[in-house]
């Protein structure tokens, strides 16, 4: 895994290389420590920083550039079918300076052009520049596991792995209101759009195509028509043990040391114990939290000690994880409030320190049916006596107090939901379920108000796969389209990526999602078993505590913190005069921090939190 930045000159003539690419490539030093490379050629300048994965050696040095110098590619990420594709191509003849994946791929998109995306099995943002055409070429992988974004201004097109180095290399700071409300609606900003206007996220599964009369982008991969034309198994449990093991296994190959996370939850304990059977050395690591509400390290020990790894457990108190709290802040090249990023930011730190590439569970859920949202909406859509009795007591819950930080708080902020969204639409229902605090008026926080239209239209085009699709597998594929990419895959790339980690995510094989999605929702949605074909698939693998136990997010106890160790975060939320800089109403913000220190807080610490994230964010890149 590395970082990635380039331009390309749209007229005038050939680009022009200054310093903006060096300061570029400094704002992403730490996706790539190992090594940097700056190359220019025609109207492209390409730049990339290098984390040594496979072929550590010199050969691996990027830009690459083929063998007969007419391509030339900045490649982040890995293809884990590489040894495969390299086979293939030594058979027809053709021959290699280096063992890395990045030559690989350059010499089938220099045989085959943009269809060569579909050969690749892995992750991946890149761009390939073309001396002969003098064009520029890039793409980014299936499911968004690595970013990419880009920008036209003036005449330059600009593309990097982060914000920050876009900025570096001299993209507009204009601020896009929508995408700030949207922001504080979900903690988080769906592609194509970022914070700025006129700056995109390519989406995933697209290509952009750029010559000198500009850029366009195109589809190169749909995942809904690929699971339609993919074939029904009859036995799907023993099809997804068989997938998932070969996902697994060709995520360890590796030139430097390799583990899982392990947090004793059902898919992370699937990964592992499948990397165990492939690596007998395997090393597995977890965090965990001194106040027990919080803490799951009891579970994920206990799925170590059955497995038998060497497992890592890094228990943190408050006093840790506030320690941490700033490191996040300046991680944060656009404004991203998912909370658990903190633990997430430590949990990579620590874990860097003992191997350089780690495989996670992620992806699990959103395609096999892990969320209580997917629980909450089959309970909706075949409702006993239970939702009955959870919609009868629906006052009650409405009249108690709600929290995050107390089991029954949690409950009861639980059920206030379901009944609450039980009484909307499948799409405004998604919508409640997706945002965090439900107390929130987004648009209030801003002043001036964003444009009421554009928001609208940006909300239907994440709940559009409900409509599309009106069975249970509607809500996965409108998670996999906005949730997976844009706030849990966007997580684990700023936060491991901060620490030159490079984490693996077996359960987002193409094949693996391809036939998650070719079966119908039965097969994955049961009621009070959340994922339950892996279940099937992989119990005896399993202790059984792990089978059983209920879903629980990587939460952190944010409500301590900040009204303990970061209090003094907190005041940045009291500066009238900055709050109305950037844009926001001061009296909005006020009735935020009053029911945050009120009786009933609901998730307001998540909102506080955001606004914390969005005002450091302003005051470094906009102030």
């Amino acid at each position: 895994m590395c970082g990635i930045a380039g331009s390309y000159q749209l007229g005038g003539g050939p680009a022009r290389v200054d310093e903006r690419i060096r300061a570029a490539l400094a704002c992403i030093a730490h996706r790539g420590p190992d090594d940097e490379g700056v190359h220019r050629g025609g109207r492209a300048v390409l730049g990339h920083r290098r984390l040594s994965i496979i072929d550590t050696s010199a050969a691996g040095h990027q830009p690459f550039t083929d063998l007969d110098g007419r391509y030339t590619m900045v490649f982040n990420g890995e293809v884990f079918n590489f040894a495969e594709l390299r086979a293939r191509l030594e058979a027809q003849g053709h021959r290699f300076k280096s063992r890395t994946d990045t030559e690989v791929v350059l010499r089938l998109f220099a045989l085959n052009g943009p269809s060569f995306l579909h050969d690749l099995n892995g992750f991946f943002a890149l761009a390939i520049h073309d001396a002969q055409e003098d064009t520029l070429f890039l793409a980014r992988d299936r499911f968004g596991v690595k970013p990419l974004l880009w920008c036209l201004h003036e005449d330059r097109m600009m593309f990097a792995s982060e914000l920050g180095a876009l900025l570096a290399l001299g993209a507009p700071r204009r601020l896009d209101r929508v995408s700030l409300r949207t922001y504080f609606t979900h903690y988080y900003i769906p592609a194509p759009h970022t914070i700025l206007e006129g700056v995109h996220k390519l989406r995933p599964g697209h290509m952009l195509l750029v010559d000198a009369q500009g850029a366009r982008a195109e589809r190169w991969y749909d995942a809904e028509a690929e699971a339609a034309r993919t074939t029904v198994p009859s036995d799907p449990v023993k099809r997804v043990r068989e997938l998932m093991d070969d996902a697994v296994r060709i995520r360890l190959v590796s030139d430097v040391p390799v583990g899982t996370f392990l947090s004793g939850g059902l898919d992370s304990s699937i990964v592992s114990a499948l990397a165990r059977r492939h690596k007998p050395d395997l090393r597995t690591f977890s965090i965990g939290y001194s106040e027990a509400y919080y803490d799951e390290t009891p579970f994920a020990e206990a799925v170590a000690r059955h497995l038998g790894t060497d497992h890592t457990t890094f228990t943190l108190g408050h006093d840790d994880l506030a320690a941490s709290y700033d490191g996040l802040l300046a991680a944060l090249d656009e404004p991203f409030a998912d909370q658990s990023a903190l633990p997430s930011y430590v949990l990579n730190a620590r874990t860097r320190q003992q191997v350089t590439v780690a495989l996670s569970g992620d992806g699990a859920d959103e395609v096999f049916g892990g969320y209580r949202k997917h629980q909450a909406e089959l309970r909706v859509r075949t409702p006993g006596a239970l939702e009955r009795l959870a919609l009868l007591g629906a006052p009650a819950w409405r009249a108690l107090p709600r929290s995050r930080n107390h089991p029954l708080a949690d409950k009861v902020r639980q059920l206030d939901r379901f009944a609450r969204s039980a009484a909307l639409s499948p799409q405004e229902r998604y919508l409640l379920l997706a945002s965090w605090d439900e107390e929130l008026d987004a648009a209030a926080l801003l002043d001036p108000a964003s444009d009421e239209g554009t928001f609208a239209q940006r909300r239907a085009a994440i709940t559009a796969p409900l409509a599309a699709h009106r069975d249970l597998n509607g809500l996965l594929w409108a998670d996999v389209h906005t949730v997976l990419p844009d706030d849990m895959l966007r997580k684990v790339d700023l936060t491991s990526m901060a620490h030159a980690l490079e984490v693996r995510t077996p359960f987002l094989d193409r094949r693996v999602v391809e036939l998650a999605f070719a079966l119908p929702p039965q097969a994955k949605f049961h009621k009070g078993s959340g994922k339950h074909l892996l279940r099937e698939a992989f119990g005896e693998l399993l202790p059984r505590g792990t089978l059983t136990r209920a879903k629980r997010g990587f939460e952190v106890p944010l409500t301590p913190l900040l009204k303990g160790p970061l209090a003094d975060r907190v005041t940045v939320c009291t500066d009238t005069e900055l709050l109305r800089a950037a844009g926001l109403a001061p009296g909005a913000v006020r009735q935020v921090l009053n029911r945050f220190h009120g009786p009933s807080p609901g998730s307001s610490q998540a909102t506080v939190h955001a606004i914390i994230v969005y005002l450091t964010w302003w005051r470094r890149y906009m102030a």
